[in-house]
């Protein structure tokens, strides 16, 4: 038997042997959201509806802040939390405070928590920096830390993965609606 048949046989054999196969679909893209296309409601426009006024206001604050910021509210899941920490959740809608003074901050959070809970987002980050252009320490960092805890929509929030920003970045999850 010559070389050349066998390769024929083979190949036929393959060839029979694959028919009515699809190729799988890639799945090893990243998935970027864009941000929400969703109209906005009313209420999401306007000043997102905030615990307690204290704690959000624009007032600098004194007490340091960690290199790690972590929140979870109780009841979640271990492995919720896990997932959240580690950066596995899809990041759906993305909040960049760089440069901005903490009054300004303070709108883009209350704007961006209305548009994450009027559009369904679960899964967000909030980049506040690591505060290397302050004059002592971070300032829209500790604000971010406060203002979060203080909103019923945010289950949990941890520092981010060093590809998402590190101790600049918060990985924020939210209540589904």
């Amino acid at each position: 038997m010559s070389d050349d048949s066998t390769k024929n046989d083979d190949e036929s054999l393959f060839i029979s042997e694959m028919a009515g196969v699809t190729p799988l679909k890639s799945d090893n893209k990243i998935k970027i959201r864009k941000k929400p296309t969703k109209p906005l409601q009313q209420s999401a426009t306007e000043d997102y509806n905030f615990a307690i006024d204290d704690v959000f206001s624009t007032t600098e604050i004194i007490e340091d802040c960690p290199d790690i910021l972590s929140f979870s509210r109780s009841g979640l899941q271990h492995n919720v939390l896990k997932k959240l920490r580690q950066g596995k959740n899809p990041i759906e809608h993305t909040l960049d405070l760089h440069g901005l003074t903490v009054e300004q901050a303070r709108a883009e959070l209350s704007t961006f928590l209305g548009e994450c809970e009027t559009t369904g987002v679960r899964h967000a980050i909030i980049i506040h920096g690591k505060g290397f252009r302050s004059k002592d320490k971070p300032v829209i960092k500790p604000m971010v830390n406060r203002w979060l805890r203080t909103v019923d929509n945010v289950l949990a929030f941890h520092s981010a993965q060093p590809a998402d920003g590190g101790g600049g970045a918060v990985y924020v999850l939210l209540k589904k609606i």
